[in-house]
């Protein structure tokens, strides 16, 4: 594939997490449901609208990186790092939270499903990104 095609490749990723983020903070805000194994009970106005925010921090840093991913090549290495972070907690979460506790035993499913997402993502990103400056090594 040449460079051109990953770095297409890898605005694609950006924009999609971006529009997952977006979704995501519209719902946290609002308290609306994306996944089927949502639970309302679970909603708290004030820790939802913190998640919203920072969601929307994501989006912004997603679209930023997108425009020009060569040129903003060190901010992927914090997306991949902020990536890792997720699956780390993520995975403390399903570990640690007893969702059946909280009347919520269907969380955890949806949390396993987010962790997924986010070792499917950091695994492009890693590949794309790699690939990206190997090519641009390769024409110096």
């Amino acid at each position: 594939m040449e460079r051109s095609k990953k770095v297409k490749l890898l605005q694609v990723v950006l924009i999609i997490n971006a529009l997952y983020f977006l979704i995501a903070a519209v719902a946290h805000f609002f308290g609306l449901t994306i996944f089927q194994m949502y639970d309302r009970n679970l909603y708290t106005p004030y820790h939802d609208t913190l998640l919203a925010l920072s969601d929307l921090i994501f989006v912004m840093i997603f679209l930023t990186v997108a425009r020009d991913p060569i040129k903003n090549k060190d901010i992927i290495n914090t997306i991949i790092v902020a990536f890792l972070l997720v699956i780390f907690f993520n995975i403390g979460i399903i570990w640690k939270i007893d969702f059946t506790l909280l009347g919520s035993s269907l969380k955890r499913v949806q949390t396993v499903i987010e962790t997924i997402g986010a070792v499917i993502t950091l695994i492009l990103l890693i590949f794309l990104k790699s690939k990206i400056q190997f090519s641009k090594k390769l024409k110096k």
